[in-house]
């Protein structure tokens, strides 16, 4: 089997494979070599998201909704009072939802449920001290009316550094593939004909403390937070023109 026939084969292999060699149309008279490198840096997170809600229940709506304005408010006055710096709170969903009771002919609503969600948001701390942070923030909330924490998510706030760290390692990485290929090959590498990049997506992992876990009687105190670290990855594609 002659060389020529081998780079067509890797080139139809590697365009399927790669989705960042599939917008490359190379000119016909060129042999390319096709492939890739991948990096992944690691951090200490340094920002959490925590969703805090207040769910009510009963009868009649003005009272269930009353009940839940005052809760939430106590809610947030009490994560205030905290006096953690650049804190952000914010309302992130308000559901009213009717409780029906589907054995009735017709269906009837016999109750209401109101959920308010507020999102606290603290970015850019020092790992003990986010952590301390988020204990105290969840403990409060609870002991000042709050039934339901929906999720913690740690995160770093600026990963500019670790991808250019990660996207380094993987073009250096693709390249050093390239010239063992070529090498093996017996072939030159001439010059670089594409380089691209695509990000690997990995979703942040939540903690999640939901009310039947913790209750929200005074005094409930919050376990220790592990703020954990988050993972860059990246992918790099090459392709190189060579020569014999």
């Amino acid at each position: 089997m002659n060389r020529a026939f081998i780079f067509v084969l890797t080139a139809c292999f590697v365009l399927t494979a790669n989705p960042g060699f599939a917008q490359f149309t190379a000119d016909s008279d060129r042999n390319l070599i096709f492939t890739e490198g991948t990096a992944e840096e690691v951090g200490q997170n340094d920002s959490t998201k925590i969703s805090i809600a207040v769910v009510t229940q009963g009868r009649k709506l003005e009272p269930v909704s009353t009940e839940n304005a005052g809760k939430t408010q106590s809610v947030i006055a009490a994560i205030k009072g905290l006096n953690i710096k650049d804190l952000k709170l914010k309302t992130s969903n308000y559901r009213v939802t009717p409780q029906r009771d589907y054995k009735a002919r017709p269906p009837k609503i016999n109750g209401y449920e109101v959920n308010n969600e507020i999102e606290v948001t603290m970015e850019g701390f020092a790992p003990e001290h986010l952590s301390n942070h988020v204990s105290k923030v969840v403990e409060k909330a609870l002991e000042s009316g709050s039934n339901n924490i929906g999720h913690i998510q740690f995160y770093i706030k600026n990963k500019s550094e670790l991808e250019k760290k990660a996207l380094a390692r993987a073009t250096l990485e693709a390249i050093e593939r390239a010239k063992t290929m070529a090498e093996a090959a017996g072939v030159k590498l001439k010059r670089i004909a594409l380089l691209s990049t695509q990000p690997v997506y990995t979703p942040p992992r939540a903690q999640m403390l939901r009310a039947a876990e913790m209750g929200s009687d005074a005094g409930t105190v919050a376990p220790p937070m592990e703020i954990g670290e988050s993972r860059i990855q990246v992918r790099v594609n090459i392709a190189y023109e060579i020569s014999p």
